[in-house]
């Protein structure tokens, strides 16, 4: 088995280094064939100039810029994909909000699934604020209430539509690429999966509250919130269209 793991970066310079010892780690422990790539996203903290001298003495580790361009999650992913060289994909983000031990989850189911997803909305999972309310970010209720709707118009057995923490087969991009931005591009690659007869398995996970640094999806009261939950909303309303 081979892994590709792709780390999509904006500002992550006071842990990157920690998340991809710990990823290098599990992959050895594991004996697999591996490759880290992180893609960044036009970091302003350092974040490439470090990862950039670590590739200089850790020979898995691709780094890409995407300097210049307009900052996009998706569109960070697909680069990575696109640069990968093994048959499984592995994404997640890169401010240790998803542990790499899960790693070793989507290694055990790997041969008999196209998409493993770890959901945080199983009922075997946690949330990193279960035991400190107050830590809690604002989006949190959004995320949960919208994931419920997914679920009541799309797949009643999928629960977590914004994971953003997969394992999945690189065939199945030979025709397909990512679209959208930040949680709507993962909706419409559920909908691509089911509509092509993927095999899906969702996997309890306990996140953890972020390293250091801010939500990427994390909007105040205003226009740009207004627009996100419009975007959100049609991405839905497109992909329960699309369903077959």
């Amino acid at each position: 088995m081979s892994f590709s793991i792709i780390l999509p970066t904006l500002n992550e310079k006071g842990h990157i280094i920690d998340l991809i010892n710990q990823i290098s780690d599990i992959c050895k422990n594991q004996k697999i064939n591996y490759e880290i790539i992180v893609v960044d996203d036009s970091s302003t903290d350092g974040t490439f100039e470090i990862v950039e001298n670590q590739t200089k003495v850790q020979k898995f580790l691709k780094l890409i810029s995407r300097q210049g361009l307009k900052k996009n999650l998706a569109e960070s992913i697909n680069t990575g994909i696109k640069e990968s060289k093994n048959d499984n994909i592995i994404w997640m983000d890169a401010d240790l909000q998803h542990p790499p031990k899960y790693i070793n989850e989507f290694i055990k189911f790997s041969e008999k699934f196209d998409a493993i997803i770890s959901s945080r909305f199983l009922a075997d999972s946690e949330r990193y604020f279960n035991s400190d309310s107050s830590i809690k970010e604002s989006n949190e209720n959004q995320s949960y209430f919208f994931n419920q709707i997914c679920k009541s118009i799309l797949y009643k057995e999928i629960t977590d539509y914004t994971s953003g923490f997969i394992c999945i087969k690189k065939k199945i991009f030979e025709n397909y690429t990512l679209k959208g931005f930040y949680g709507d591009y993962f909706i419409n690659l559920i909908v691509h999966l089911k509509n092509n007869k993927k095999s899906i398995i969702e996997i309890p996970f306990r996140d953890e509250k972020r390293a250091t640094g801010f939500s990427k999806t994390l909007v105040s009261l205003n226009f740009r919130y207004l627009y996100t939950c419009f975007r959100y909303f049609l991405t839905l309303v497109i992909c329960f269209l699309k369903k077959k």
